[in-house]
C-alpha cells in the first residue's frame, strides 16, 4: 500500500466532508423561510429572543464559522424542535436502530446473492428460468408496494409478526426482507453477467477441460473471479441500508435516521438536518473507501495504486 494513495484518500474524504457541510449549511440558510416561521402566532419579541438563542440574529458568515468550528468538536448544537435534546443525542438513538437493520440487511443481501447466483449459473431448469425472470421484476418494484404486500400477507391475513413494534428479533425480518428484495435482485443480476464474462477467459477454459468438480469450478474459478462488480455496487447500496431507508423506516414505523430527517425537514429543524446529512455522508464515504482498500484482496491483479 502505498502512503500517496492513503493520504489522497484522508484528503478527497475531508474535501466532501467539508463541502457536504458548507453547501447544507448555505442552502439551508438561503432558502426562503426559517425555522421558526410556522410558528405564526409567536409576537415578534418572542421570536427574536428565540432567534438569538440559537445565534440566528447573527451575520451569516458568523454562523457558519462557529458551525464549523462546533462541528469539528463533536457539537452539532440542539435541534430547534426539541430543546431539550441534542442532535448528537438523536443521531445516536436513531442510528442505532438503522444500523442493526441495515447490517443484517446487507449481510442478508450479500449471502441470498452468493446462493442464487451458484445456483442460477449455467442452470436451465424450469424454476431456474422462473426465478431469473423475476429478478428483473423485482428490481424495478417499489419498496413500499413491496412491504404493503408483506405487512398485508404476514401481519393481517396470517398475523405471523405485529405491525408497529421492534421489540423481538422477529420483528426485524419483514423490514430487512423490504429492505433487501431489490437490492438482491439487482445485485444477483450483475454477479451472474460477470460470471458470465469469467466463464469465457482462458483459466476457466482450462478448468472445465480438467474436469474439476462442478461446484469447486464454479466457487473457485469463476464466482472468485466475478466479485469486483458485486463489491462495487455494493458500497453505496450498503451505505443506503445502514443509513435507513426512509421510505421502509416509515412504512413499518421505524424510529431511524429516515424518519429523523423526515421530521427534522418538515420541521425546518436546520441543526438536525446538517447533522443528520454529515452522517450520511461519512457513513457513504467511510464505506466507498473500505471498498477500495478491499480490490486488491480480492483480486490480485489490481493494484492499490492503479486507480
Amino acid at each position: 500500500m502505498k502512503l500517496n494513495f492513503l493520504i489522497l484518500k484522508i484528503i478527497s474524504f475531508l474535501s466532501v466532508v467539508f463541502i457536504v457541510l458548507t453547501l447544507t449549511f448555505l442552502l439551508l440558510r438561503l432558502l426562503p423561510g426559517g425555522p421558526f416561521d410556522k410558528d405564526k402566532r409567536l409576537p415578534p419579541q418572542i421570536k427574536q429572543n428565540i432567534e438569538k438563542k440559537y445565534n440566528l440574529d447573527k451575520p451569516l458568515i458568523e454562523q457558519y464559522f462557529k458551525y464549523v468550528k462546533d462541528s469539528l468538536k463533536g457539537d452539532f448544537g440542539m435541534s430547534y424542535s426539541y430543546p431539550d435534546r441534542s442532535v448528537k443525542q438523536i443521531i445516536i438513538e436513531s442510528a442505532g436502530i438503522s444500523l442493526k437493520i441495515g447490517l443484517l440487511s446487507i449481510l442478508f443481501t450479500f449471502i441470498s446473492t452468493i446462493l442464487l447466483s451458484i445456483y442460477l449459473f449455467n442452470n436451465s431448469s424450469l424454476i431456474s428460468l422462473l426465478i431469473k425472470n423475476s429478478l428483473y421484476l423485482f428490481v424495478g418494484l417499489p419498496t413500499f408496494l413491496i412491504g404493503a404486500i408483506l405487512i398485508i400477507l404476514f401481519t393481517v391475513k396470517f398475523k405471523f409478526i405485529t405491525f408497529g413494534l421492534i421489540s423481538k428479533p422477529v420483528d426485524y425480518i419483514l423490514p430487512i426482507i423490504t429492505l433487501s428484495i431489490p437490492s438482491i435482485s439487482y445485485l444477483t443480476n450483475l454477479l451472474l453477467e460477470s460470471m458470465d464474462e469469467t466463464k469465457s477467459k482462458m483459466f476457466s477454459r482450462v478448468a472445465r477441460i480438467n474436469k474439476i468438480n462442478k461446484y469447486n469450478y464454479i466457487i473457485n474459478y469463476i464466482l472468485r473471479n466475478s466479485l469486483i462488480p458485486l463489491v462495487t455496487a455494493l458500497g453505496p447500496i450498503t451505505a443506503f441500508m445502514i443509513t435507513g431507508s426512509f421510505v421502509v423506516e416509515s412504512i413499518f414505523a421505524i424510529p431511524g435516521t429516515g424518519k429523523a430527517f423526515i421530521l427534522s425537514v418538515i420541521n425546518r429543524d436546520y441543526t438536525v438536518i446538517c447533522g443528520l446529512t454529515l452522517f450520511y455522508t461519512v457513513v457513504l464515504l467511510t464505506i466507498n473507501t473500505l471498498i477500495d482498500f478491499l480490490y486488491p484482496i480480492l483480486d490480485k491483479r489490481v493494484k492499490i495504486d492503479e486507480y
